[in-house]
């Protein structure tokens, strides 16, 4: 099955900081500089899990362009409809607690530029971009499957768009305050899959699967790999508690180490699924 993640593709700064109570100028333990955006984290980590996946979006004509392409060709993503437009590359500054939270500073740039899509795949998960640009794509696609993971920020700016175009869908991607801003609008319903940070991820009207204690060094990147991770079960027909589990296994990969696509094997995957005890389905 050939996949395509079409979304957001940032340049992220991360600032690992100390405890202070300075509350003008506190000092950063360490910084790093890392490919990050929804999409892209999204499309990293179902390549990590060997699936045929192709990324698609923009980046700007600026030098985060060109590390945003280098990064992701170095992940083994397909870069070639990747847009490249006039303007800014986006980007995200990310300040990370001790504890491993993180506020987050987000300039999107060309990520709402338009920019067209290929047509060739047979699923599209839709990361963090609005509902309006996901409109003007679908004028290429014939009844696309697809799923949707619009983002605090869309979410709360656009609460009924995302509703229309999160009913066409196959899954809706949301944490908990995105899906109390967006239940009342919506009179169809997908499969509504509901994040929960520490406490694990959901099913609409199912149980609680637990997350994965794990020592949280940053969370960023945390949902989308936890997507990345859900799709996988979900494109193999595995049942939801299993896709859930396995959005988990990733969500929990990435929180223990710094960055929102940090590096990690195959085969650490499958070592933490046997010690949870998760099937993970066969690679393609």
């Amino acid at each position: 099955m050939e996949i395509s993640v079409v979304g957001n593709v940032n340049i992220d700064l991360s600032a690992f900081i100390s405890h202070s109570g300075n509350s003008e100028e506190n000092r950063v333990r360490e910084m790093m500089f890392s490919i990050g955006g929804s999409a892209a984290n999204t499309a990293i980590m179902l390549n990590r899990l060997r699936k045929n996946v192709y990324l698609q979006g923009a980046v700007g004509k600026d030098q985060f362009g060109e590390m945003a392409i280098e990064a992701l060709k170095r992940e083994g993503v397909n870069t070639e409809h990747i847009s490249r437009l006039e303007g800014k590359t986006g980007f995200c500054f990310s300040a990370v607690s001790a504890d491993g939270q993180r506020h987050l500073f987000t300039y999107r740039g060309v990520n709402e530029a338009d920019y067209s899509i290929d047509e060739s795949s047979d699923f599209y998960h839709f990361g963090g971009i609005r509902p309006d640009q996901i409109e003007r794509q679908f004028k290429n696609l014939r009844m696309p499957r697809f799923s949707y993971n619009p983002g605090g920020i869309v979410t709360f700016e656009r609460g009924p768009q995302v509703a229309e175009i999160a009913a066409r869908s196959e899954i809706l991607f949301v944490n908990e305050s995105e899906w109390r801003h967006l239940e009342k609008m919506m009179t169809v319903k997908p499969l509504i899959v509901v994040t929960l940070g520490a406490e694990g991820a959901r099913i609409e009207n199912g149980p609680l699967v637990d997350a994965y204690e794990v020592k949280v060094l940053d969370t960023t990147g945390a949902g989308d790999a936890f997507n990345a991770g859900f799709l996988h079960g979900y494109l193999a027909d595995r049942k939801g508690s299993n896709c859930l589990q396995i959005g988990n296994l990733l969500a929990a990969l990435v929180v223990s180490r710094p960055g929102a696509s940090p590096t990690f094997l195959y085969n650490e995957v499958q070592s933490l699924a046997s010690i949870y005890k998760v099937q993970l389905p066969s690679y393609e």
